[in-house]
């Protein structure tokens, strides 16, 4: 069947789709690893799972090693560069509409969550008494970390394997296999394991195919990549919210929430955070269906090999 590519490639020889699978689950646990060896030394540990902030920021650090992984593959298998995967042309505009658009999502799901007493608010946010230094170095560290962490994930999923499977079996079976393939790696057995597990596995499917279309849309990863990166932020760094089980351990800056334990957990998600709720897949249905289209006329982008400068751009 013949395919469609994404992005502007300059790939000298493509990866078999059904091998990006094994192969993200491979980079992401060699990049993790790598990044444990690095950390230990310096007396980090690469965990969301204990109260130290420091740990937090090293594992959201820890996708810099995941991403050098994959930029491995690219430049020495597929002898091509991070730009025919979308990271390419100019980021900032892009990705800071994207960041906008999962923070004005996050702030629907979390109002709807307070009104519907799923959520509960514990008090303000850092400006009344927690903003010190040491917080501001741990916010400016948070939005660098989730910037990284949020890209590198898309980076993977969005744009190496997203292209690679439409390259060869055209759009619709890319955005198809972007789902399985996320159902698999990131959600596993553990999505039936709770009621608000499998909502969650739900909301990662609708999730992987909105941001899929994104991608596909705009020809580019910076809006998905920033819509990620906003999403999380929002959730974590200025709500204090769970984010796929895992918290951040830095004082909230806008608003502290908490999940309200007597609300049902199908509503508020649970110890997974919004993540696990029906909220959140309101929300995320609605923004797959503002996408329910791919590009046409005037909207597609012109597929050109990327310049040199744009590798400059994205490589430094």
């Amino acid at each position: 069947m013949a395919g469609d590519g994404i992005y502007p490639s300059n790939a000298y020889r493509r990866t078999w789709p059904p091998l990006t699978i094994p192969l993200v689950w491979l980079f992401v646990y060699a990049g993790v690893w790598l990044s444990g060896q690095i950390a230990q030394p310096l007396g980090f540990m690469v965990t969301m799972g204990n109260g130290r902030w420091t740990d937090n920021i090293a594992a959201l650090f820890a996708s810099l090693p995941v991403a050098g992984v994959l930029w491995l593959w690219l430049r020495y298998y597929e002898r091509g560069s991070v730009a025919g995967i979308g990271l390419y042309g100019r980021s900032r505009g892009p990705f800071l509409r994207g960041a906008g658009i999962g923070a004005l999502l996050v702030f629907a799901v979390a109002a709807a969550g307070v009104l519907a007493g799923a959520y509960q608010i514990d008090g303000p946010g850092a400006w009344t008494g927690h903003f010190t230094s040491t917080w501001v170095i741990a916010t400016v560290l948070s939005f660098v970390g989730t910037a990284i962490q949020a890209t590198a994930t898309e980076a993977l999923y969005r744009g190496w394997m997203l292209d690679t499977v439409a390259a060869r079996w055209g759009r619709g079976i890319a955005v198809i296999f972007n789902v399985a393939a996320a159902l698999v790696i990131q959600a596993g057995l553990n999505a039936l394991s709770s009621p608000e597990s499998l909502i969650a596995a739900i909301n990662l499917a609708l999730m992987s195919a909105a941001l899929s279309l994104i991608a596909i849309r705009t020809g580019s990863l910076w809006t998905a990549a920033g819509l990620h990166a906003g999403w999380n932020l929002a959730m974590g760094w200025a709500l204090g919210l769970n984010i796929d089980g895992g918290h951040l351990s830095v004082t909230p800056g806008l608003l502290a929430l908490s999940t309200n334990g007597d609300a049902p957990s199908w509503l508020s998600g649970g110890g997974i955070g919004p993540d696990g709720s029906l909220l959140f897949t309101l929300a995320a249905a609605g923004l797959l269906l503002s996408q329910m289209r791919f590009p046409k006329g005037g909207e597609r982008l012109k597929a050109v090999r990327p310049s040199r400068d744009d590798d400059e751009i994205v490589d430094h």
